[in-house]
């Protein structure tokens, strides 16, 4: 029968063991195998060799300090082979080395989770250190032994040596152990190991299936240079360092020393691989050390005291198509590189598996050179999240937290910035930066597995600076199109999308005086500077735009004033967006100049550095294709042409032009004027007035106005050319002719004072574009007479391009005649006139007649006689008024007495927009009756 358990107590030194045996039995002062087939064992189970204290922040001074006991530790020995029992005797009993350790089989799991101890049937040697952690000898073969594990106690001056027994190596080397197993228990947290440290040294120490890349095994054991057990606690000196394991393995640990001395904690070191959420590879170090400290009540008081760094192991990451992106090859981030100066953090704060590396609860900001596209550097400092090993599925979630969103916003101060890769170096691509906000995306051909890729920045981006004329900044985001194909892969370079869509609205000015371009634009290209989304498809392919799209993107553009010119464009399609991609300088210049019919549909936008580096210009070109629809214009076979060239540099004045052309199109208006141009040009120059002129240019009256075509005869054939004036200011262009005709006489007919004039104004800003044609004014009427009758009168007509603005004139004829008899004298005469006025919904008609006589004898009886009679019609807003004005005036002279008398009548005769029509005040079915009524 298996002996019961017994202990071995001695007070001098303080030996306490408990002894327990398997398949021996007791005879006698013997302890005899039972079975000699079977194996026969001893186990010797020691106190408890470890204290888990807690860790106290700094200038903390408590009464008590949270510590926990770690479980007694169990020596088991075989009886060798043939060795039919041991000698009951405390010198058999502690004489280890002749005994057999067991020790844990490689590679073999636990019999029962519940029992720690138990491998392969057997218990194994379990030393509980530290706490919760079971170490036990190697299976590697390395030689040991136990000394100074004494049978009896030595005494020196009356003091009892502690008891003590000593592992070590073969001739004092370090002797090799491993962790064979992982107590379970309650979370214990603030202990100078964390969590995650006794299963990483289990699978660091025991577990050969833990492969390097190269096939050689990552396991090693842990080196014990002093390993000393006494009823005290263990004294301690242990090892451990772990090559770099493949990130998909999950395992961070590479480095841990502990030093303890009778189970009480001193230092505790342990290094675990990881990486920052730049991508770099870093080590979280956690140091534990025993300082003593002076509460201030002249004693001293040892705790632990927990310091936390992180070590960054890898000072440079490469970005880019190769660093392992899942999408986009690595464009979701402008830099190509980035450089962390900062290899050693201060003592950071707490923290397990990922988090946002702080100090003092702000974040910390690691000092970095990032490298962009063109190879420019960038200085920037970032708050970073570590993330172990074990814990990278965990990164992209703390980086990305909501919580936390303000610390994935990174500073660069307005730094220079290329944020796409444009292969052709050229620099538009390149801005001043004031932030850019980061998150993580999917890397799984990166050992993090995520890498930083850039939400959005705030820029000063130099087309929309060109566009404002203000430094302001833009938010803007990388293009989805320059995302998936780059930049090349793409027809007009689009690399960033304006957050918010821009209007763009030029005054005609600076966009070739002609037209005032209005679109809201939202992508930044390469090829063709600011343009609007339509013009992209969904990955920046080229894409047709038809009239109603091309309206929503034009819809705010103006020609020669109020005329949208969105009416006007013809469809864009497809083939013009892509030759973006190929078309050059000599190309649009070609184009630009005339010689060519070709168009430039898309309007281009491009900004660059002058080719002597004094500074950058803006260059807006359009040729779009016109249609025919709109009455106003007749633009058969007319071509626009818009340049403009906006330069920053010391000699910008000399170097910045604006260009507009509109060739063979025509003015119609309201049907009975046309005007043709043969060309029209702007051109200005900053610091110089604007430059217009006009060629071929024709004026033809049509419809009812066509008889004054017989008036044309006595018009230059150019009327912009000698003799014409044209004024140009900042409100626009006033062009036109005034021309005086000479008296004609035909015997009794006589014609003076006729002045022929037409003036054509095409103003800059929202005012329409007007004609104004005149025969005389009604301040300087012209005059006809025909013997003894004569008159005058005026005509003007003004028409813009919104219709017919003013139309007005008058006629006046009359007769006068009189009579001389010597004895009496009179006359009479008759005067009658039509003036009419209309002004947009204003119109105003006006018809008199004048008529009257005298008549006196011997110059001393006299009478005056005079009538008077008027019919005004007059329509404002929909609503006519008829006013009829009459008076006779009758004057008597008889020598000295003189007596007048007027009779005056007036008439006014109102109607209502608003009066009832005969639908409003008659039925349907009383109509018919009416009908049926008189068919009868």
């Amino acid at each position: 029968m298996t002996a019961d358990p017994f202990s071995i107590l001695r007070v001098e030194d303080m030996l306490f063991l408990r002894v327990e045996v398997v398949n021996l039995r007791r005879e006698g002062a013997r302890l005899v195998r039972e079975d000699p087939a079977a194996p026969a064992l001893v186990l010797l189970q020691l106190p408890s060799q470890h204290v888990n204290e807690s860790v106290l922040p700094g200038g903390q001074f408590p009464e008590t300090v949270p510590a926990f006991a770690a479980g007694s530790s169990t020596l088991v020995f075989l009886l060798p082979d043939g060795q039919d029992g041991i000698d009951l005797t405390v010198d058999a009993l502690m004489d280890w080395n002749g005994l057999t350790p067991t020790i844990a089989p490689a590679n073999q799991p636990l019999d029962d989770p519940d029992e720690p101890t138990v491998v392969g049937g057997l218990p194994r040697t379990a030393i509980e250190f530290p706490t919760r952690v079971l170490l036990g000898h190697d299976h590697d073969g390395s030689a040991f032994e136990w000394s100074a594990h004494l049978a009896e106690p030595v005494v020196l001056d009356g003091r009892a040596e502690l008891w003590h027994a000593e592992l070590s190596g073969e001739n004092g080397a370090p002797v090799h152990l491993k962790v064979f197993s992982v107590k379970a228990g309650p979370e214990r947290t603030g202990m100078p190991l964390d969590r995650f440290v006794p299963g990483e040294l289990l699978a660091r120490t025991s577990l050969d299936q833990f492969i390097d890349v190269d096939g050689t095994s990552l396991r090693r054991p842990l080196l014990a240079d002093r390993f000393m057990l006494t009823p005290l606690g263990a004294t301690v000196r242990i090892s451990g360092s772990w090559p770099t394991a493949p990130d998909f393995l999950g395992l961070s640990l590479t480095g841990y020393e502990h030093i303890a001395s009778l189970g009480r904690d001193e230092f505790v070191h342990t290094v675990r691989q990881g990486f920052l959420s730049s991508g770099h590879r870093a080590s979280l170090v956690d140091i534990t050390r025993r300082t003593y400290d002076d509460p201030g009540d002249l004693t001293s008081v040892a705790y632990l005291h927990k310091e936390r760094h992180i070590v960054v192991d890898q000072a440079e990451v490469a970005y880019g198509a190769n660093a392992g992106y899942d999408r986009h090859q690595g464009r979701q981030i402008p830099f190509r590189s980035l450089r962390l100066t900062d290899l050693v953090t201060p003592v950071i704060d707490p923290g397990e598996g990922a988090f946002w590396v702080t100090v003092g609860g702000e974040p910390y900001r690691f000092h970095a050179t990032a490298t962009d596209a063109e190879g420019r550097h960038v200085s920037l400092d970032l708050p970073l999240v570590f993330a172990s090993s074990d814990a990278l599925d965990r990164m992209a979630a703390v980086y990305n937290d909501p919580a936390t969103a303000d610390r994935a916003n990174v500073g660069l101060g307005g730094q220079t910035v290329a944020l796409a890769e444009n292969p052709s170096g050229d620099g538009s691509t390149g801005m001043p930066v004031t932030s850019a906000r980061f998150t993580l995306a999917p890397a799984s051909g990166n050992p993090a597995g995520v890498l930083p890729a850039m939400v959005d920045a705030v820029a000063r981006v130099p087309a929309v600076e060109q566009l404002t004329g203000l430094a302001t900044e833009t938010a803007v985001r990388l293009h989805d199109a320059y995302l998936e194909q780059g930049l090349d892969g793409q027809p007009t370079g689009a690399f960033l999308h304006l957050v918010d869509a821009l209007p763009m609205n030029l005054s005609a000015e600076k966009a070739g005086g002609l037209a005032k371009p209005s679109m809201a634009v939202q992508a930044v290209t390469t090829r063709a500077g600011l343009l609007a989304p339509k013009f992209l498809g969904a990955a920046g392919d080229a894409v047709g735009v038809d009239s109603a799209s091309l309206a929503q993107i034009f819809g705010g553009t103006k020609l020669l004033g109020p005329i949208d010119l969105a009416d006007l464009l013809a469809d864009v399609p497809a083939t013009s967006v892509a030759e973006l991609r190929d078309l050059g300088e000599d190309e649009i210049r070609r184009r630009l100049d005339g010689v060519s019919r070709e168009l430039l549909p898309v309007p281009l936008m491009r900004i660059g550095d002058l080719l002597d580096g004094s500074g950058s210009e803006l260059r807006y070109v359009w040729k779009p294709a016109l249609k025919n629809d709109l009455p106003l214009l007749d633009l058969d076979g007319a071509a626009l042409v818009l340049e403009a060239t906006t330069v920053r540099s010391p000699d910008a004045l000399s170097k910045s032009s604006v260009r507009g052309e509109l060739k063979h199109f025509a003015f119609v208006f309201a049907d009975i004027v046309r005007v043709d141009f043969e060309r029209l040009t702007f051109t200005a120059r900053p610091g110089s007035a604007p430059d217009v002129s006009a060629a071929g240019v024709a004026l033809t009256f049509e419809e009812s106005l066509e008889f004054v075509n017989q008036l044309r005869e006595a018009l230059p054939s150019d009327v912009f050319g000698p003799g014409s004036f044209v004024d140009v200011n900042t409100s626009g262009i006033t062009a036109g002719y005034s021309l005086t005709l000479p008296t004609l006489s035909l015997g009794m007919f006589n014609l003076s004072n006729v002045a022929l004039a037409a003036r054509l104004t095409i103003p800059f800003d929202d005012k329409p574009a007007r004609f104004r044609f005149a025969v005389s004014e009604r301040h300087n009427p012209f005059c006809v007479s025909v013997s003894l009758f004569g008159g005058g009168g005026f005509f003007a007509l003004e028409v813009s391009t919104r219709g017919i603005e003013q139309i007005e004139g008058s006629l006046e004829f009359g007769g006068n005649a009189s009579l001389d008899l010597g004895v009496a004298s009179g006359g009479v005469h008759l005067m009658a006139g039509i003036a009419f006025q209309m002004a947009g919904d204003s119109v105003t008609l006006t018809g008199y007649l004048r008529c009257g006589g005298y008549l006196s004898v011997l110059g001393i009886v006299g009478i005056t006689v005079e009538f008077y009679l008027a019919l005004t019609y007059h329509k404002d807003n929909g609503i006519s008024e008829v006013i009829g004005q009459g008076s006779v005036t009758v004057s008597v002279r008889v020598a000295f007495f003189s007596k007048s008398v007027t009779l005056a009548l007036e008439r006014r005769f109102t109607g209502s927009a608003a009066d009832p029509s005969l639908t409003d005040t008659m039925k349907l079915e009383h109509w018919h009756e009416y009908c049926r009524d008189f068919a009868e």
